[in-house]
């Protein structure tokens, strides 16, 4: 029969060799390219005349500068519908990234992102005779 002392002192060992994990080192370039593959994806979406579409042409202008590189020739079949969903998924990508980059400047810059990226899908949703917003916190995946 095993006592509970025991079991006890079994748990302490397996312990001993663990600690809290390990935190993994996020490779800035790499998540700024995220970043940039995203936005690019959303930009390749947006048909032809809708304003919103040189507002996301400059968020992957300036994610370009972040990201060291052109990134990839985005292409996508045009309309609002794709656009929507290509915002969208720019959104929460940006809002993924917040919880990478930790510095001030890289924060202030998602920021900046995700309330570009907010204002397009709000603008879309409109345009498609939709409400603006219909999530409480945009970006952010629905949970069932």
């Amino acid at each position: 029969m095993v006592s509970r002392r025991a079991l006890l002192g079994a748990g302490a060992l397996l312990l001993v060799g663990c600690g809290p994990p390990e935190e993994q080192e996020v490779n800035a370039t790499q998540v700024w390219g995220e970043q940039l593959r995203a936005s690019q994806r959303a930009l390749a979406a947006y048909p032809p005349g809708i304003s919103s579409r040189a507002k996301a042409s400059a968020r992957v202008d300036r994610l370009e500068a972040l990201a060291g590189a052109a990134g990839e020739t985005a292409t996508a079949t045009p309309g609002l519908e794709a656009a929507l969903n290509a915002e969208r998924v720019a959104l929460q990508t940006h809002v993924a990234a917040v919880g990478q980059l930790a510095d001030r400047e890289s924060r202030a810059t998602l920021a900046d992102l995700i309330a570009g990226t907010a204002e397009a899908v709000s603008a879309l949703r409109l345009l498609m005779d939709e409400p603006p917003i219909v999530d409480a916190f945009p970006g952010q995946r629905n949970r069932p």
